[in-house]
């Protein structure tokens, strides 16, 4: 299979169990993840070969991180070590009607102060078939909003595909920041996943056009202003309470926009990295040649079990997702 190349900041997770709150939690549970890691770690186990490009720390949480990656058969050799910490975010597990919390604690991270002078072009992207990257990358640091742009452009200009999440995080910067940084870069992508705020928001269309259940009309619109898109896709989720989400995916490809059945998920275990599963079983079945429906639905099937899962990624082979897809029923397979 061709070379995935995906690029951002692990992160090591401490996450509380069920029903503690982080200001009484005595332990945590420990995970590593973000964005583009989960997406690789995804990917790598549907069969892909990817390589995860980041810096971090030269130190027992920098190993750590590392050895993570490497145990999801995941390419480490563009990753760079040096710096001063790992970048941290802490999850309060929410509960009957209480939300769940998400804090970050990544400030001065090795990822974060890193100059990106420090790859070699040629070398990142060697052999390279598809870039991955997200809107949080942008936001990371002052210098990332310039460095992601660089980078989209250097991929774009040896002819390799950018896959790009938009992936807005107000918590980490301000829309006019995200305008600057991301606007210039839209029409260079290939593929990208963009909500009806995101439509709005990056892409001008109307906010009379730009409302949920409107997605078809947006993407339209969109892929008249960007030829360049060969694919946009989101998922539509209606939360009930934090551990009973309504789940279904959406994507425009070709000029057809197709949706997946919808998903009632009840019991949630885990929906940190539910829309990076769904982000990688779009690419799954882009770089597999799945056509457009049996695409979004392999990718809604993979969003739905990464809510089954501890942990940012779902590590589930691609057979078992489509064995999934295929049960007749919920019951214990024997």
């Amino acid at each position: 299979m061709p070379k995935i190349l995906t690029l951002g900041e692990i992160l090591l997770r401490l996450s509380t169990s069920p029903g503690d709150l982080l200001s009484c939690s005595h332990s945590f549970n420990v995970n590593y993840g973000g964005a583009e890691a989960n997406v690789a770690t995804t990917l790598a186990s549907f069969g892909h070969d990817v390589a995860f490009a980041s810096k971090v720390p030269d130190s027992p949480l920098g190993a750590a991180a590392v050895r993570s990656l490497r145990a999801s058969g995941i390419d480490t050799s563009r990753l760079l070590m040096g710096g001063n910490r790992l970048g941290i975010y802490f999850l309060e597990q929410g509960g009957t009607l209480r939300n769940s919390k998400v804090i970050y604690d990544r400030e001065s991270s090795s990822f974060s102060q890193m100059d990106i002078g420090e790859w070699d072009f040629d070398r990142l992207f060697a052999d390279v078939a598809l870039f991955h990257l997200t809107g949080i990358t942008f936001a990371v640091s002052e210098s990332w909003k310039y460095y992601g742009q660089i980078l989209v452009k250097a991929a774009f200009d040896r002819g390799i595909p950018v896959s790009y999440d938009i992936n807005y995080r107000p918590a980490m910067w301000t829309m006019e920041e995200a305008r600057a940084a991301i606007i210039p870069i839209l029409p260079m992508l290939t593929y990208c996943c963009a909500n009806y705020l995101d439509a709005r928001n990056f892409f001008g269309i109307d906010a009379s056009v730009a409302v949920p259940g409107n997605m078809e009309a947006c993407y339209r619109e969109i892929s008249r202003k960007y030829p360049n898109l060969r694919a946009l896709y989101a998922t539509d989720r209606n939360v009930i309470s934090p551990t009973c989400h309504e789940l279904q995916g959406m994507l425009w490809t070709g000029g057809v926009f197709i949706q997946s059945k919808r998903y009632r998920m009840e019991q949630i275990v885990d929906r940190i990295g539910g829309g990076d599963a769904y982000a990688a079983g779009m690419l799954h079945g882009f770089l597999t040649g799945m056509d457009p429906e049996e695409t979004v639905q392999f990718a809604a099937a993979t969003s739905v079990l990464k809510h089954s899962v501890n942990g940012d990624a779902l590590p589930l082979s691609a057979d078992e997702v489509r064995s999934w897809e295929g049960a007749s029923g919920r019951e214990v397979v024997r």
